[in-house]
This record gives structure tokens, C-alpha cells and sequence, in this order.
């Protein structure tokens, strides 16, 4: 009976001790904490945490190097105090210059510390040090900061998402861009023909030339005629020719010629 009760308080204990072990091993590895690592704290004033908490992750360029151990008011200053535990190894990647921020993961994720690198060829930082807090670049913590400023952007957002909307319906986008492609296609063909234009009107600019320079020559031709220069001036200024045509053709002296003509032709029947 004794011997039965022994085994069966063995078991507990045994059970017990099982139970407590593996929790721990899923606090520590759910914190990311090693089990058989040394560790070195380094600290930060705030003065809004913006809901980190303790367990939070700290990070530098993007790995994680520790946790967040503690946050505390501090006393007569209106900050809180955050106190990381760094794992020792990663110290030596933390140099003077460093400066920290609150960040979050995701759009609506956690809260945490990311360690902005200092200059390498600086000292590095010591356990106990404190980091100088940098302005904070988070999306989320800039709109609170903004307040009725940031409902703007919000209400931008609104806009566009109604006016994404109308266009998505009965196919609006697909005709819009057919309707963009096709007055691109005009424009293209405006410029073309305008281009043209501009070059026939240039050509036309030479063209216009000639043609001046042929209407110059044909008014000098014309002044030497009425002048009486060369043959043809001669011709039609000269007074005796145009007698003697006219006697010609036409007048009084032309039916007696043609009188002679018609009166010799009946002589020479007769005969």
C-alpha cells in the first residue's frame, strides 16, 4: 500500500516537473528568448509607448536582437522608460549614433522597437546605455498626430474608392481607354497632317519665288516691247507695217485688190 502510494507521488512530481518545463520552453521560445544566452539591456524614454508592451519585439534592420523587458514611468519627467534586453552577441552591431522608434507590423499589427543603425566606424553602445529616441516616421502614429488633417486624406481615400467603383461598372474603364486610344490615334494622325502642311507650305515658299521672278522677267519682256526693242518691239511699234497690213485686210484698199483679183481671173476665161 505504501509502496503503491511512493510510485504514484513519484508520478506526479515527475508529471509536475514535465508540465512546468515545457511551459517554460514555450514562454521563453513564444518570447524569443534563448535559454543559455547572455543578455545586455539597453534603455529608451518616450513619451507615448502607443500600446508596445511587455514581450515586445526589438529589432535591428530587420532582425530580431531582443525583447522589450520593462516599461516604467519615470519619475518627475512625463515619459516612460522601456527597458530592452538585448542578447549579448548583437551588442557589438549597436553603435553610438543608434536612435529608436515604435513601429508596427503590418497596417494594424504589434508595436515595436526598431533599432535605427548608427555609423559602423563609431564606438559601439555599452549595457546600460540609453538610445536617443528618433522623430517617428509610422504611417499610423503620423494620422493621430494630424488629427482633422489626416480625416482629409481618409476622405480622399473615400472619393476614390466611389469613383474606382462607378468606373468599374458597365465596363466605364474598358471605354475609357478605348475612347483615350482612339483620340491618341487622332492626335497622331492631327500632327502627321500638320507637319505635312508645314512642309508643303515651305516647299510652296520656293515655288512662290520662281513665280515672282517669272512675272519680273515677263514685265521686262514686255516694257522692251512697248519700247520698240528687239524684232517683235520693232514689229508691233512700227507704223508702215501696220499700214500696209491694214491695206491688207481690211478698208477701202483691200476691195479694190480684191476687185483687181476677181476682174484679171475673168479676162483670162474669156480668153
Amino acid at each position: 500500500m505504501e509502496s503503491s502510494l511512493k510510485n504514484q507521488l513519484k508520478v506526479g512530481i515527475f508529471v509536475t516537473v514535465g508540465i512546468i518545463a515545457i511551459m517554460g520552453s514555450i514562454f521563453m521560445l513564444g518570447a524569443n528568448k534563448a535559454l543559455f544566452s547572455n543578455f545586455a539591456h539597453l534603455y529608451a524614454e518616450f513619451e507615448n509607448v502607443q500600446g508596445l508592451a511587455r514581450g515586445s519585439v526589438v529589432s535591428l534592420s530587420g532582425v530580431v536582437i531582443g525583447n522589450v523587458e520593462k516599461i516604467e514611468f519615470v519619475s518627475e519627467k512625463n515619459a516612460l522608460k522601456v527597458d530592452m534586453k538585448i542578447e549579448d552577441g548583437f551588442l557589438e552591431r549597436v553603435f553610438e549614433g543608434s536612435q529608436v522608434e515604435i513601429r508596427t507590423q503590418g497596417a494594424l499589427g504589434d508595436k515595436y522597437i526598431y533599432v535605427i543603425p548608427g555609423n559602423p566606424k563609431s564606438k559601439n553602445v555599452v549595457n546600460g546605455s540609453t538610445l536617443p529616441v528618433a522623430k517617428s516616421t509610422d504611417l499610423l502614429n503620423v494620422l493621430s498626430e494630424r488629427g482633422k488633417e489626416s480625416e482629409k486624406i481618409f476622405d480622399i481615400i473615400n472619393e476614390v474608392y466611389k469613383l474606382t467603383k462607378t468606373l468599374n461598372q458597365d465596363n466605364k474603364i474598358g471605354t475609357l481607354i478605348n475612347n483615350l486610344t482612339n483620340s491618341s490615334e487622332d492626335m497622331k494622325k492631327v500632327s502627321e497632317k500638320s507637319l505635312k502642311l508645314v512642309s508643303e507650305f515651305s516647299d510652296g515658299k520656293s515655288t512662290a519665288l520662281q513665280f515672282k521672278n517669272s512675272v519680273d522677267k515677263m514685265n521686262n519682256i514686255l516694257t522692251k516691247i512697248d519700247k520698240g526693242e528687239g524684232t517683235l518691239g520693232a514689229l508691233i511699234n512700227d507704223s508702215t507695217l501696220h499700214e500696209q497690213l491694214k491695206s491688207l485686210v481690211g478698208g477701202s484698199q483691200r476691195k479694190n485688190h480684191v476687185k483687181s483679183v476677181i476682174r484679171s481671173s475673168i479676162e483670162k476665161a474669156e480668153d
